[in-house]
Order: structure tokens, then C-alpha cells, then sequence
């Protein structure tokens, strides 16, 4: 009785600090974390990202800054939830954040948020991971073949995200550099 009473007591407070727990027996993704979808302009500064009428990702544009879920997907490598660390996909709705031209040879990708592939094992374009080892919920794409950390081109040495002129579509790349993304609770 002691043995069941203290498991319940750690399970309760191991929940409380906002961890999920691991469905039992399923190879479903389910999510880990939640908030808005970020960028660090200025390196000190967490900013939302929106989405146009054709559902790209774009930066600097008027709108409301994109929420997401942050869903580990326990038939990836990598995921580590006693570290919190996990590999997955991104929410936005019942739809997935992803890649528009993961296959490209050139940099820069481009993000769009479409239906997802499957909710056991998502796509190179659907594929992320998730980390919180500064407390900003580090976000990286995980590339064309599955096993990088890609996040987005800065303009210039401020870290000032960088977009396509005319329709401000967020750049993603790490060509020379790039810039983690983020889920966090609140945007400056």
C-alpha cells in the first residue's frame, strides 16, 4: 500500500512540472509540448511567426503569430523524455508545419503548414526536434535525410530572421548559419 501510495505521489508530480506521459503501448505521436511557433530577432527577443493565405510560413507580416503542438512520434530514433528531448512533428491545428522542398540541392527551404502524412512516422518535410536545454523549447528541422539541425537564415549579425522580399516567406536553411526555432508560452 505505502509502495502504491508513494508511485502515485511521483507520478502526480512528475505531471505537475508539465511533462507528459508516454501513452502506453501505442506508436501514435502525441504531444509533448505546446506554445507559439518562434524566431530570435535581435538574438534576445522571441518573436511569432504567421501564416499567409496560401498557408507559408512568413515572417514580418501582419497576422496571428502561429500555436503549435509539439507531438513525439515513438517510432523515430532519438527521442529521449527523461531529458526532454524528443523527435516528432509540429502542429498547427489538425495540420502539420513542414518543408515545401525538402529534396531542393539549394538553400533556402520554405515552411507551409498541409495535411499530415501519418501519425505514427511523418515525412523528412514533417520531421523536428524539440529540446529544452537553454529553457526556449529548441526547435531544429531535422533536414532532407533525418539527421540534422536546421533552422532559419539570419539577415545579418543581429539574428533578424531572413525573408524573400516581395512575400516575406521565412528562409530556413544552415547553409553557413542559422538560428533555432522555438515553442514558447509568450512572445515579446
Amino acid at each position: 500500500m505505502k509502495t502504491t501510495l508513494a508511485v502515485s505521489a511521483a507520478t502526480a508530480a512528475f505531471l505537475a512540472l508539465g511533462v507528459k506521459a508516454v501513452p502506453t503501448n501505442s506508436q501514435t505521436c502525441y504531444t509533448v509540448h505546446s506554445g507559439y511557433f518562434a524566431v530570435h530577432p535581435n538574438y534576445d527577443q522571441i518573436k511569432g511567426v504567421t501564416l499567409n493565405s496560401n498557408n507559408q510560413v512568413v515572417y514580418g507580416d501582419p497576422g496571428n503569430p502561429i500555436q503549435v503542438e509539439f507531438q513525439s512520434c515513438p517510432t523515430l530514433l532519438g527521442n529521449w523524455p527523461d531529458e526532454d528531448i524528443y523527435v516528432g512533428r509540429i502542429l498547427v491545428g489538425s495540420d502539420c508545419l513542414k518543408i515545401d522542398n525538402p529534396d531542393s540541392a539549394t538553400q533556402p527551404y520554405f515552411a507551409s503548414v498541409a495535411a499530415c502524412s501519418s501519425d505514427t512516422t511523418p515525412t523528412a518535410a514533417e520531421k523536428w526536434s524539440y529540446g529544452t536545454s537553454d529553457d526556449r523549447g529548441v526547435v531544429w528541422w531535422k533536414g532532407p535525410d533525418g539527421s540534422d539541425r536546421i533552422g532559419y537564415i539570419p539577415a545579418d549579425n543581429a539574428g533578424t530572421p531572413k525573408v524573400t522580399t516581395d512575400t516575406h516567406l521565412l528562409e530556413v536553411g544552415c547553409d553557413h548559419e542559422c538560428i533555432n526555432f522555438s515553442i514558447v508560452a509568450t512572445l515579446d
